[in-house]
């Protein structure tokens, strides 16, 4: 008979309950009843059954063991669309907009945007660092363990700069993965007002040469819309970013149906973002072009609007639908992913599963990192998440509370809520975890 192959694991992480792996072909949920994870050197090596784990798995001397009886695990959520990094608030303009001004007529006013941008330009690059951890810490406790953090409060040379490296000294040094997205086309600067052409020549010309010689950023976003940069100045922009290695993306039909989404299916963007006016010959662009859809509720939610992009449609086109928070101190102050999975189940008619595979494995795609993270397979990084719940339809369900009791980020413990998590000890001998395991309390 021969011997099945054994997967050594420094890290076990079992539950009793489901555990979504978001891994199934054909984009399910890849749901286990009573599962295990195991991981080597914070990467998965192994997910299977408890059954399957008694033969399969060959634990390492230093491995820890982690029983979280019936709770739920999940992939570490993936915040694919995010302006962490500013300095200033816009607690002011809310007010403004309660009151009954409108998003736009306070951006003509100098606001908006603009008000962070003078702020941010004014902040030194400690403040901005301390600034955006902050943020970072925030969206982990709430399981993000993958942020794309996009640049687009400088809007000169400098100063976009500065916030990339920002973002990157943020990579270096915080839990998170950060990935950086170049967003000098956010808005036409006011020293600019009237010229947006010679604007994106600084973009194309001197900020975009700047931003791949350093190697600051992964990808290239531009705010395509009739208030920022038309279909022309926008495609400009991200050919020469396509020239310069950096990948595409796109802010698109966010306040008007301009092309946006055909524009991203053109220049071959990874994602189009935010898609609220997006109409049919759009939503077709996108499924032929395989470009992931980054819907934002939260956005159209803060703003006091209704009009929510076409999610059904875009899911029934076989276009993948990721959801992000938009995290951005003027349109969506918020870093809770899952509240934004309720207002999508709320005013998108999303599923469960189909918010849980938005946050995680679409997520992913929207960053191109699907081999990496977004799912709990073998060869991904092992960013797990222990829900406080049983049951994974609490997610959307039991909305504006932090569902995460524990948080696991290449396979080391980052984050524990639940109170029961013995950080000492948990070593574990011929498969069996000793009495020193750690053990997360039942749930209930």
């Amino acid at each position: 008979m021969t011997d099945i192959p054994r997967h050594q694991a420094d890290l076990v992480v079992t539950t009793d309950g489901p555990l979504l792996t978001c891994a199934a072909e054909g984009g399910g949920l890849g749901l286990l009843e009573g599962g295990v994870v195991a991981a080597r050197a914070g990467i998965i090596v192994w997910v299977g059954s408890k059954a399957q784990a008694e033969v399969e798995l060959s634990l390492a001397g230093d491995a820890r063991w982690v029983d979280c009886g019936r709770r739920v695990l999940m992939p570490g959520v993936v915040e694919c669309h995010s302006h962490p990094v500013f300095a200033g608030n816009r607690a002011g303009e809310f007010q403004m907009r309660v009151g009954g001004s409108e998003y736009e007529e306070i951006a003509r006013a100098g606001g908006g945007i603009m008000s962070t941008v003078r702020e941010t330009r004014d902040a030194s690059p400690e403040l901005l660092l301390a600034r955006g951890r902050r943020h970072l810490d925030w969206m982990l406790d709430y399981g993000i363990t993958t942020v794309e953090a996009k640049s687009g409060y400088g809007l000169n040379t400098d100063s976009e700069l500065r916030l990339l490296e920002v973002i990157a000294e943020l990579g270096r040094t915080h839990p998170a993965t950060v990935v950086g997205t170049f967003l000098g086309a956010h808005t036409v600067p006011l020293e600019y007002k009237g010229r947006a052409d010679d604007y994106v020549d600084l973009v194309v010309e001197e900020m975009l040469p700047r931003v791949a010689e350093a190697n600051l950023a992964r990808f290239c976003d531009v705010f395509c819309e009739d208030v920022a940069f038309n279909l022309d100045q926008s495609h400009r922009v991200l050919q020469a970013a396509k020239e310069y290695g950096l990948v595409p993306k796109i802010h698109a039909d966010q306040l008007s149906a301009g092309g946006g989404a055909q524009l991203a299916a053109e220049v071959g963007a990874v994602s189009a973002e935010h898609l609220d006016y997006t109409d049919g010959p759009g939503i077709a662009a996108l499924a032929e072009a395989g470009v992931t859809a980054v819907l934002l509720p939260g956005a159209v939610f803060f703003l006091g609007r209704t009009d929510y992009a076409p999610a059904r449609a875009l899911l029934e086109a076989g276009v993948p639908v990721a959801i992000s928070t938009d995290f951005n101190p003027g349109t969506c102050y918020s870093e809770n992913p899952f509240l934004m999975g309720t207002i999508a189940s709320c005013y998108m008619g999303l599923s469960a599963s189909e918010v849980i595979l938005g946050l995680t494995r679409h997520a992913a795609g929207a960053l191109s990192m699907e081999g990496q993270v977004g799912s709990l397979s073998p060869g991904r990084r092992a960013d797990i998440l222990v829900l406080e719940s049983e049951d994974y339809l609490d997610l959307p369900y039991h909305f504006g509370v932090n569902p995460v009791a524990a948080v696991f980020k290449d396979g080391r413990l980052v984050r524990d809520r639940s109170g029961g998590l013995v950080s000492a000890g948990g070593l574990v001998s011929a498969g069996k975890p000793q009495a020193a395991e750690d053990k997360l309390g039942r749930a209930g």
